[in-house]
């Protein structure tokens, strides 16, 4: 499935979180509480959040992690 910037937007809240990672849509939202970094994972919430989840803060373990959250890709323009 693939969506919109304006789509992906709406979905920025603790409740209902949604990230681009390298135009990847994904959910994270059940993933907010456990976020070892607290909340610095609502900072790019309903947006592009490549340049912060590629960051030295991640361990390697979080790029396998990640694909379970996968539900689509950004629409190209």
């Amino acid at each position: 499935k693939s969506y919109t910037l304006a789509e992906v937007s709406k979905h920025k809240s603790r409740d209902d979180c949604w990230i681009i990672v390298k135009n990847k849509v994904y959910d994270v939202t059940s993933y907010v509480e456990e976020h070892p970094g607290g909340d610095s994972i609502l900072n790019n919430a309903g947006g592009h959040s490549t340049e912060g989840f590629f960051g030295p803060q991640h361990v390697t373990r979080v790029f396998q992690m990640i694909d379970d959250f996968c539900i689509g890709e950004l629409e190209s323009s």
